[in-house]
């Protein structure tokens, strides 16, 4: 009898602290319970592509590209004609008369292969034509085109036209360029001009020339080929 009551007080007790709990829970969240759910707009927006630094080339298709091809057509010799360049020197009448030659720098591409040509050509003399004068002025010529080709070390071309004296004993004296008939740039000049003195002391006349000295006019002329 006891046990039985003491089973029905712990379910009261238990009723009543639910009873309890739901009520204060009522009253302290019942606005919540009932309020409306608020409503949810969701939106969807288009991405839109980046902008271009450049337009778009448009590509011709393959049937396109003949036409192409047929409407440019190169020259005979297979090189493309380019527009004229202005010159700054063309503006001034007689301001290219005296222009016949061009420098490069020694910079080149590699595998290409360029041939210098010296010449020293032999000039006729109207006051001596024997063939002592003929064959020293050999000599002159020979030892002159040798330097001067170990000194040509710059891709110009030109011409350089030199007077000087040569005395009996081989020495030289009056050495000069003869700016009438040359063409060079200032390079080839000096290299006409420093030709001629390492090619000195010359050989002493032979006795053919009984002569104290005589004046001997060359032309050195510089060319190159690229290949």
């Amino acid at each position: 009898m006891g046990d039985r009551f003491f089973y029905y007080a712990v379910i009261i007790s238990l009723a009543i602290h639910a009873v309890f709990i739901t009520h204060f829970f009522i009253t302290r969240h019942g606005e919540d319970l009932w309020k409306k759910p608020s409503e949810v707009f969701c939106s969807i927006v288009k991405p839109q592509p980046a902008p271009r630094d450049q337009p778009m080339v448009a590509v011709p298709l393959p049937s396109q590209m003949d036409k192409l091809v047929e409407a440019v057509k190169l020259p005979d010799n297979g090189k493309v004609p380019q527009p004229p360049r202005p010159d700054a020197f063309s503006e001034e009448p007689g301001a290219m008369d005296n222009v016949q030659m061009f420098e490069r720098k020694p910079e080149r591409l590699k595998g290409v292969k360029v041939t210098k040509e010296v010449s020293v050509p032999m000039l006729k003399s109207d006051k001596i034509n024997t063939p002592s004068y003929v064959t020293y002025y050999q000599i002159v010529r020979d030892r002159i085109r040798d330097r001067a080709y170990s000194n040509y070390t710059k891709l110009s071309m030109g011409e350089v036209f030199v007077t000087f004296v040569i005395k009996s004993d081989g020495s030289l004296s009056g050495l000069q360029v003869l700016e009438s008939k040359s063409a060079a740039n200032g390079f080839l000049r000096d290299v006409g001009l420093k030709s001629v003195q390492e090619g000195a002391p010359f050989p002493p006349f032979p006795k053919d020339l009984n002569y104290p000295e005589l004046t001997f006019n060359v032309s050195i002329s510089f060319q190159y080929k690229e290949e």
